[in-house]
């Protein structure tokens, strides 16, 4: 039986457990953090791909969170549930049961999962944009455009990295648009008493 990996929380630097080993308490090799974990058998199986899942032998054998009478073969990454070979789902280096995998693509935590992407540095730098174009718009644009930037800051974005630099360019260009209608307003308003007075 192949030695497993285990995994440091804080620095994710990974060493062997050897097979049969129940109880690990020991220092991280990396960052000398306090780890200490429990194993059981499964832990050391490779999941069986394709296989039905092996019904219980022994009432001392680890079973399935979601099939009690089936025999567990590996833990769930996100959970900590035990898992037979039905619920045990391979994804990336991750594995996981049915509910965190569908948690997880409803809260967008699963990227490989994600099929569209609403890319909102782009909204916000559009509508930026048309506060230069369509100037007389701008008093209602430039705010959305701040708003998008400011409310999808850590939003997923572009899968090139750009995404804080187009919401930084977005609030820069709303900011300019804003300052130049108050500006604008203050002149005008500055202006009227004066021509009055002149007449």
């Amino acid at each position: 039986m192949p030695e497993a990996a285990f995994a440091c929380p804080k620095c994710h630097t990974a060493f062997g457990i050897q097979p049969g080993t129940d109880h690990v308490s020991a220092a991280c090799p990396n960052c000398s953090s306090f780890l200490e974990g429990y194993f059981f058998a499964p832990y050391f199986r490779a999941s069986p791909v394709g296989e039905k899942a092996t019904a219980l032998v022994d009432h001392t054998e680890a079973s399935c969170f979601y099939h009690t009478q089936k025999q567990a073969v590996g833990i769930c990454d996100g959970c900590g549930r035990l898992l037979c070979s039905l619920c045990s789902i391979d994804l990336g280096q991750e594995r996981l049961c049915p509910n965190c995998l569908s948690s997880g693509k409803k809260k967008g935590k699963l990227t490989s999962l994600e099929n569209s992407r609403t890319r909102y540095d782009s909204i916000a730098l559009t509508l930026s944009i048309c506060c230069i174009v369509f100037s007389f718009l701008s008093v209602i644009l430039a705010p959305a455009s701040i708003y998008i930037a400011i409310r999808h800051w850590n939003s997923p974005g572009s899968l090139l990295g750009v995404s804080k630099k187009r919401f930084v360019f977005a609030i820069v260009i709303s900011l300019l648009a804003l300052i130049f209608w108050a500006a604008l307003f203050s002149v005008g308003i500055l202006a009227e008493p004066s021509t009055a007075k002149h007449k």
